[in-house]
């Protein structure tokens, strides 16, 4: 059993150093006694990543079982390398005047950008028809609907939007299509066209 854990573990957060030695052997001793321990296990899982020891391997599924999130678990082990990454890149410091310059400088790209657009879309040819697509027109004669195509659901959404001469049409063609239910087309064509003369 470790000497006052809560101490140990205080000061290890306080003061974490990934890596000092002794800070990832106390946190060895802790996770012995506390396995399930989930933040003293991220803090070990750092240590052994920072000092590139073979056990990271063995206990990075473990403590992802124990983390609540993992994606936060990740981005902790990698903050220390992006922070190192940041720390090395040098950032450079410019006056008003140089902002202003550096800004106008990028202003002229943008337009010429723009330009070029606009260019395209002055000069883009159009799409015309050519003299052997059909127009409009022809497109709806075309589209008439065929005989096999015709249904009896069909011959009710004509009734139903008070087409009646293409119902009557529709169900004409149905009762020579299907002449054991003509007596029953009969009988829809009577009503349609009742329905005719009161509209």
């Amino acid at each position: 059993m470790v000497n006052n854990p809560k101490n140990i573990y205080s000061k290890i957060i306080n003061k974490f150093n990934p890596k000092d030695e002794n800070q990832a052997n106390d946190l060895k001793k802790i996770l012995n006694s506390y396995p399930f321990f989930q933040s003293a296990s991220a803090y070990y899982l750092k240590t052994l990543k920072i000092q590139k020891k073979d056990a990271y391997n063995e206990l990075l599924p473990k403590t992802s079982l124990l983390t609540v999130d993992r994606k936060v678990l990740r981005e902790w082990l990698n903050s220390n390398d992006e922070q190192n990454s940041s720390k090395n890149s040098t950032t450079e410091k410019y006056s008003f005047l140089d902002w202003f310059d550096i800004i106008n400088d990028e202003v002229p790209k943008v337009e010429k950008k723009l330009n070029l657009i606009d260019d395209f879309i002055n000069k883009s040819p159009k799409i015309k028809l050519s003299n052997g697509e059909k127009s409009q027109k022809e497109i709806i004669i075309d589209s008439k609907i065929k005989d096999e195509l015709i249904t009896e659901t069909l011959a009710k959404i004509y009734v139903t939007q008070k087409k009646f001469n293409k119902a009557i049409k529709a169900y004409e063609i149905l009762s020579l299509k299907y002449p054991k239910k003509s007596s029953f087309f009969a009988d829809q064509i009577n009503y349609i066209k009742k329905q005719k003369i009161k509209d």
